[in-house]
């Protein structure tokens, strides 16, 4: 190969959207792995789509290179590709996309599109937040399947990154084509036509992208916007019901009637005589007062997210200990044991140790505080 030909390929814009999406595709990743950071990673995932926006326009208005119609997807010339690669290790390289980043860019740019619009739509139907929380009600029943799917896209995601990453060590290191510097300077070491970007081009990229990093930081630090607003709101039970407040937080945390279906509730309130080895010796014109109203606001009538997933596991039985459910077992599986034995939290049945909105029926994702590692003596 000649390693003395130079080509300016990737504009500035072009270099700076894809290291945006390098870099919120990987957070993106990361913050998915904690509960608390649910609104970070929406935001971020507001980066991620807007690139990959930009990305799909700029292949239309773009500079040469950058544009699909430059694209080569032809089967025959990625199977070329592959059997010359291997063959000559100092071939000739083109100035463009070759088939193989042809086909990359192609498919994780709709793959990433279809996972970010997944995850705004899992985003609103199952947490209830965001423009497509008015979903939730009629379709919080599809909240596993969209779940599914979105997980699904993120680790094809990754895997097709990793490849990608892959052929291009390779091709810095085997091929010594430089092709990492490429995306850096934008200049490749190829024999080709160098690219020119307009005015126009400058103006409108820069400021769709300040547009997009505006919109990301807007989300996140501005309360109550459009695009992290619940419709869930906090719940004043003492105002609702005195007696149900009075009688169920004297002596523990007020559990909110939506984390229990109705049958649940009727046993418990029916055997309140051996109340978790207790009897609360409430007169029963109060303990039909109690009852009436737990099953007017219970799991069966909720369609937030802790509602819909404890009355699809318990609602055939009778059970009442939410501690012992799959479902609270499952998304507490990360937490340290020592988190637990916390002289703040003592017990695992202490909600308000962590969701600071416990009683005010607030369980959000983003709304979780751990507090300190401080064990007892």
């Amino acid at each position: 190969m000649n390693n003395s030909y130079k080509t300016y390929v990737w504009s500035f814009l072009g270099r700076i959207s894809h290291w945006l999406l390098v870099i919120s595709l990987f957070s993106c990743f990361i913050t998915s792995f904690y509960e608390e950071m649910l609104t970070l990673h929406i935001s971020i995932g507001i980066v991620v789509f807007g690139m990959l926006l930009m990305k799909i326009v700029w292949g239309v208005i773009g500079p040469k290179y950058a544009r699909w119609s430059d694209f080569e997807f032809a089967l025959k010339d990625l199977k070329y590709y592959f059997i010359e690669k291997i063959k000559n290790r100092y071939r000739t390289i083109q100035p463009g996309h070759n088939p193989a980043s042809s086909w990359f860019a192609f498919l994780v740019t709709w793959f990433g599109i279809f996972c970010c619009i997944s995850g705004f739509l899992l985003y609103g139907i199952q947490e209830g937040n965001g423009i497509f929380s008015f979903l939730n009600e009629d379709y919080i029943s599809k909240s596993a399947l969209i779940d599914s799917i979105h997980i699904f896209l993120s680790y094809l995601l990754l895997v097709m990154i990793f490849a990608h990453v892959s052929g291009v060590l390779i091709e810095q290191f085997y091929h010594k084509t430089n092709m990492v510097m490429a995306m850096v300077s934008g200049y490749k070491k190829a024999k080709g036509e160098d690219i020119t970007t307009t005015y126009r081009m400058k103006l409108l990229g820069s400021l769709y992208i300040i547009l997009v990093l505006l919109v990301a930081l807007y989300a996140y630090f501005v309360p109550e916007n459009s695009f992290t607003k619940s419709k869930f709101k906090e719940i004043s039970y003492k105002e609702l019901n005195y007696d149900f407040y009075f009688e169920c937080s004297d002596c523990h945390n007020l559990f909110p009637p939506f984390l229990l279906p109705a049958t649940s509730w009727l046993e418990l309130m029916n055997n309140q005589n051996n109340h978790f080895e207790e009897d609360l010796e409430l007169d029963k014109s109060l303990v039909k007062k109690i009852n009436s109203y737990l099953v007017e606001n219970s799991a069966d009538k909720s369609t937030k997210e802790s509602a819909y997933y404890l009355r699809k596991e318990i609602n055939d039985s009778k059970s009442y200990t939410i501690t012992k459910t799959k479902y609270w077992k499952e998304i507490h599986k990360e937490i340290p044991k020592e988190v637990f034995e916390n002289d703040i939290v003592e017990k695992k049945s202490n909600c308000v140790a962590c969701h600071k909105g416990f009683e005010q029926g607030i369980i959000f994702d983003n709304n979780i505080t751990y507090p300190p590692k401080v064990t007892k003596k």
